[in-house]
């Protein structure tokens, strides 16, 4: 008597038993396929880009806000997408100024940053300047990063056609109920050579009122 056949339902010689072989043959021929696709995906898969981390606003913050750590939160973003100039470490922003506003999640870059002084991050060959406006109420209108034409009061050609506005000075009440203001200017850079024919040309930037005309706001 011969040993019984294991699974005899695949086993054995009858018809059904052979469509049974067969529809298992398939099945595992196709499991295999997709075991061996899986493995080339997987193995030309390029691997994920590296992470650095980014210092981002962890809420709204106002232009002109001094940056305190309650402002800011660190997050890890692939290198690929990570903002030129973006700030990474805590200590480098605290305390800082930011000349623009910061959205929620935004992440925090060293142009957003008022220099600490007028001249901090001149670019080469640049030269910052404290100007005096024809209009004193036009002073409020310029922002820390404001692009600007300046002209002479007289009207006629730019003194300085890319300047870019530093600093504005903080009204001073004058006067005995403090209801007047002192005349306010701002501090300008401007390019060594816009500034040498100013002054040269049209007089003493520094000394005489201008008149400041906004190009672009950042």
């Amino acid at each position: 008597m011969s040993p019984p056949r294991p699974f005899p339902g695949l086993t054995g010689p009858g018809r059904a038993a052979r469509w049974r072989r067969s529809v298992l043959r398939r099945l595992l021929s196709a499991v295999c396929a997709a075991g061996a696709v899986a493995g080339v995906v997987h193995a030309v898969r390029p691997p994920p880009p590296p992470l650095s981390p980014v210092l981002v606003a962890a809420r709204d913050v106002p232009a002109g806000s001094v940056l305190d750590a309650g402002h800011l939160t660190v997050v890890d973003v692939p290198d690929p997408a990570r903002q030129p100039g973006a700030l990474s470490v805590l200590a480098d922003a605290v305390g800082r100024r930011v000349g623009s506003a910061l959205a929620s999640g935004e992440a925090l870059t060293s142009t957003r940053l008022v220099p600490r002084t007028a001249s901090d991050g001149l670019a080469s060959g640049h030269v910052a300047v404290h100007v005096h406006l024809v209009d004193p109420g036009s002073v409020d209108l310029l922002t820390s990063g404001a692009r600007v034409l300046v002209y002479p009061a007289e009207g006629g050609e730019p003194l300085a056609d890319d300047a870019t506005v530093l600093a504005v000075d903080p009204p001073v009440p004058v006067g005995p109920l403090g209801g007047e203001q002192r005349a306010r200017g701002v501090v300008l850079e401007v390019a060594d050579a816009s500034a040498r024919a100013v002054l040269a040309g049209h007089g003493s930037l520094s000394g005489g009122p201008v008149v400041a005309v906004v190009v672009t706001a950042t």
